[in-house]
């Protein structure tokens, strides 16, 4: 049998029947909670599992969180081989032990990762219910997907899951499976329209600050495993002015306001927009008027709330644009399909088109203090509902 030379580098191997019984190896987390090499033992192997002794450091027991990469390497008669895994089962006990299985793979529809790019991330959120934000959030993110823009929903909804309903998905997981521990993040992920990534959320954003350190560490690594594949991520916030609603926006690089023409809604959107001065909000907001009868109409509404979030609150709100009122908006909720799908030519599909062209052309007009949030979505979220 061929030996491997000593500079050789270490062979990745499929078949993890080549480590016997006993055999030695080092297992590496992949974990910023975790450091260095620790030695373990072969106790049982198949084709894509590994059972290896618990791993310990200075004769402590260190404990690895189910869901964890790791590397593990090990010598063999062809050389150093190495093997990427995570932690499936860990066992106590008189018979402790570790199960490695296959790292998770990413849904084919992901596509290409690339490596180190960071998502923009904006919340989409209205003064009250009723506006028709969902279904902007879901034919906008069609919109600039069409555009070549690689899109994922965030249904941060933590009541409802209005997302789903739209376009009759019935995911069986959640964000909170993730959190959990049960589930990884492409396991919850479910393919929309044009490509559109939709991330069910439910109750797990809340839940973020429940989390110890470990746990913690666990999901920002996924949610950065999603960015790669991202360029773009769409947090559908609850309507109102409720505290999570706010932590979601003040979590976003920019903001999208909703509002329609009705005098109530756009009551509340000020009402939405004075919070967010209170809490000294430093990004770009935008405004978009749904179902107008045309566009000097959406125009004057903005030019009136343009004036007084500038005069009253020191806020500077951009307008974006319009949507018409349109009833092939109504009749594709009702067939639970996108726009474009059901009525690509409608007046409404083609102001979302111009409202995603103008969205892409402002990418670079972020508030300067934008640039000081922390890299990770998840954590901005953990650090705003902690509050």
């Amino acid at each position: 049998m061929p030996q491997q030379r000593d500079d050789a580098p270490p062979t990745a191997v499929t078949d993890w029947a080549v480590l016997q019984p006993e055999q030695p190896v080092a297992l590496r987390p992949e974990s910023p909670l975790h450091k260095g090499l620790y030695q373990c033992s072969v106790l049982e192997s198949s084709a894509d599992r590994l059972r290896v002794t618990m791993p310990m450091d200075q004769g402590k027991l260190v404990l690895i969180p189910v869901g964890t990469p790791v590397v593990v390497q090990a010598e063999t008669g062809n050389g150093t081989v190495t093997i990427q895994a995570r932690v499936i089962d860990r066992q106590g006990g008189t018979s402790r032990s570790l199960l490695l299985g296959p790292l998770p793979q990413p849904p084919r529809y992901l596509g290409r990762q690339q490596p180190g790019t960071q998502a923009r991330t904006i919340a989409i959120t209205s003064g009250k219910g009723g506006v028709g934000k969902t279904a902007l959030v879901v034919n906008l993110g069609v919109a600039l997907s069409e555009l070549g823009q690689r899109v994922c929903i965030v249904d941060g909804d933590l009541g409802t899951a209005n997302v789903d309903v739209i376009l009759n998905l019935a995911p069986r997981w959640n964000l909170a499976h993730v959190i959990a521990g049960e589930k990884d993040i492409y396991d919850v992920l479910v393919e929309g329209p044009s490509g559109v990534i939709i991330l069910p959320g439910g109750s797990g954003l809340q839940e973020l600050t429940a989390l110890d350190d470990r746990q913690f560490a666990k999901l920002r690594s996924q949610f950065q495993r999603l960015e790669r594949y991202t360029d773009i991520l769409l947090l559908d916030t609850g309507s109102g002015l409720s505290r999570s609603v706010t932590n979601f926006i003040l979590a976003a690089d920019e903001t999208l306001l909703i509002t329609t023409p009705e005098p109530h809604a756009i009551t509340d959107a000020y009402a939405l927009l004075k919070v967010l001065a209170e809490e000294n909000v430093q990004q770009a907001l935008r405004l978009v008027v749904n179902r107008v009868r045309d566009a000097r109409e959406g125009e004057e509404i903005a030019r009136k709330m343009l004036f007084a979030s500038q005069r009253f609150l020191g806020i500077e709100l951009a307008y974006l644009g319009h949507v018409s009122d349109d009833p092939a908006v109504g009749a594709a909720i009702r067939r639970q399909q996108d726009l474009f799908s059901w009525a690509g030519r409608s007046r409404a599909a083609e102001d979302i088109r111009r409202l995603a062209a103008r969205l892409l052309a402002a990418g670079g007009d972020a508030a300067p203090a934008a640039v000081s949030k922390p890299r990770s979505l998840v954590q901005r979220l953990r650090a705003m509902f902690g509050r």
